[in-house]
């Protein structure tokens, strides 16, 4: 479940005692100088910006990418174990004791629709600002965490990604849980490497990552413009008349037809008939089936957050 974990190194923990020791282990590097800090270097490590300093060193990137092709794996408990290991060995200093300034919790979630079409059900969150940047990504902000929700498949498009084999083709569903500082104050302590694969701490972590999208508040009847399929007003009315039947029930499309019934509507009995099945067979057009959205992202978090390991 983790993905973007950042750490800092102080030079009291370096192995080696100096942190510009572990600069013949990095590619790319460049070399920057100011009165302040003095001479300080950054370069890469696979996929994570290293930065050295007098006084320690830092480490920004993917977890998960730094272990598999791409963060668009999960990566679980044992694998994070696995990517500590990895990193040590290759920085030839230890991960473990590394302080975390920032990691995600993540994972993708395969979806019958396009990501996009779940945001219209999700509404405000307590304590949260609510942002929707652009048509595929939608956010949650306070000032220490930030919940991020946006269409995996298109950014791997996008950026050239490859996609696992068995999420070809699926509409790809990412929902990260963002601790973006200040993670002593919210945890009651300091987060370190090893932290992350300790088993009580990696279920704690992930049940955070589900109450907080338990926490946001469902709106279970937003009309769905399903594939841009509504091109006229007719189509338009169809949808909102199969919403409105929806939600009131056939209860009460039975007490409609007993009104006009009352008032002898039809001459002919068999007008009241037609007229029931046909406001019925509206009331299940799929266009306007607005809580099985909610219900099926509900439904795979939840699974996610009680069989994670």
């Amino acid at each position: 479940m983790f993905d973007t974990v950042n750490f800092w190194i102080d030079r009291a923990n370096i192995l080696m005692g100096n942190p510009f020791d572990i600069l013949p282990y990095l590619s790319e590097i460049t070399e920057r100088h100011n009165e302040r800090q003095g001479y300080s270097y950054t370069g890469k490590l696979n996929n994570y910006t290293v930065s050295v300093f007098e006084g320690g060193i830092s480490l920004k990137g993917s977890l998960s990418a730094y272990l598999h092709p791409s963060n668009i794996y999960t990566l679980k408990r044992n694998d994070t174990r696995q990517a500590i290991e990895k990193l040590s060995d290759n920085l030839h200093t230890d991960i473990g004791t590394a302080k975390v300034t920032r990691f995600d919790i993540s994972t993708v979630i395969p979806t019958k629709r396009p990501p996009s079409d779940y945001y219209s059900h999700l509404g405000n969150k307590p304590y949260f600002t609510r942002l929707q940047s652009t048509p595929d990504t939608l956010y949650y902000n306070n000032h220490q965490r930030q919940l991020s929700f946006y269409d995996k498949a298109k950014e791997a498009k996008a950026k050239k990604t490859p996609i696992p084999d068995i999420l070809q083709g699926c509409n790809l569903f990412r929902y990260e849980l963002r601790f973006l500082k200040r993670l002593n104050e919210q945890f009651k302590r300091d987060i370190t490497g090893n932290l992350l694969f300790d088993s009580d701490f990696y279920c704690k972590i992930v049940q955070w990552w589900y109450n907080e999208f338990k926490t946001i508040n469902k709106n279970k009847n937003t009309i769905l413009m399903a594939d841009n399929n509504i091109k006229t007003p007719k189509q338009a009315e169809t949808l909102l008349f199969a919403c409105l039947l929806q939600e009131k029930g056939t209860s009460f499309i039975d007490d409609f037809i007993s009104q006009l019934k009352t008032k002898s509507a039809f001459k002919e009995r068999q007008r009241y008939y037609e007229l029931r099945r046909k406001l019925f067979t509206i009331s299940q057009n799929p266009k306007g089936q607005t809580d099985d959205l909610i219900k099926e992202l509900e439904t795979a978090i939840f699974d996610i957050a009680k069989y994670a390991r």
